[in-house]
């Protein structure tokens, strides 16, 4: 069983470029979003849609977040901090859809066990109509290191969306999104292609660029601090001292760590 675990399906308003939209998100938007309390975990996975493995409908998802809470109550940040509301608002600037999943402990599965910053990952996106479960263990057979199942069923997305796109709870046809991290990347298209057949098509496959580790242990991380370009310029510079827990503190106070 896994955690208390948000999964966030995004897709970029038409206008941004893909390479803003990735600084965007991470920089602005992402920090913005470490800052809600109560996280145990928050991972960006900056994505590409495969189009090319036969899935007859693939999601423009090029931003899929995954968020986990040591508990179900640590939950409630999300919804009531004081961050929130500037969350839902900064949505608008870039994204065109945003879908979260809220889901209890007993909705995610994982099996395997793998150092996952080592490995490639895809998300698979499956209508409700398929076997969730069917699909994960044919990954694990077909070679992967690890595989996350996340049902969706149970969780609807329609009250967090507040982009340009009404859905109508068209976004509820989603009923599972499954992770899996391969060491070899001709074996991963290999496998998603034989799924995506498996399906007739209606499964749809995402492949990670970017994972950006936003909050670890319950506290953000020096990117989820500062973002991606501030990092890069500390570590240009060799300045051990920008990440001392003291520098932090004095900048972001106790929130910081």
């Amino acid at each position: 069983m896994g955690m208390p675990t948000t999964i966030a399906l995004l897709e970029r308003k038409p206008g941004i470029t893909r390479d803003l939209f990735s600084r965007y998100w991470r920089d602005i938007h992402g920090v913005m979003a470490a800052r809600i309390p109560g996280f145990e975990s928050y991972t960006q996975h900056h994505a590409t849609p495969l189009e090319d493995i036969g899935s007859s409908i693939v999601e423009p998802f090029e931003g899929i977040a995954v968020v986990t809470f040591a508990a179900p109550g640590d939950r409630d940040g999300l919804i009531h901090s004081d961050v929130t509301k500037h969350i839902h608002r900064d949505e608008q600037n870039v994204f065109r859809r945003a879908l979260l999943y809220n889901l209890e402990a007993d909705a995610t599965s994982i099996s395997g066990e793998a150092d996952r910053s080592a490995l490639g990952s895809h998300f698979l996106v499956l209508p409700q109509e398929l076997d969730g479960n069917a699909v994960a263990r044919g990954l694990t057979e077909a070679g992967a290191a690890m595989v996350a199942l996340h049902d969706l069923c149970g969780a609807d997305p329609s009250g967090w969306n507040d982009t340009d796109v009404e859905e109508g709870g068209a976004s509820r046809l989603f009923g599972a999104v499954i992770q899996c991290w391969w060491s070899d990347p001709a074996q991963a298209h290999a496998a998603l292609r034989d799924a995506v057949r498996g399906s007739n098509g209606q499964i749809a496959c995402y492949r990670t660029d970017a994972r950006y580790p936003m909050v670890e242990h319950g506290r953000p991380t020096l990117i989820g601090l500062r973002g991606l370009d501030a990092v890069r310029t500390i570590n240009e510079a060799h300045a051990a001292n920008q990440r001392e827990p003291e520098v932090l503190r004095a900048i972001y106070g106790d929130f910081a760590g």
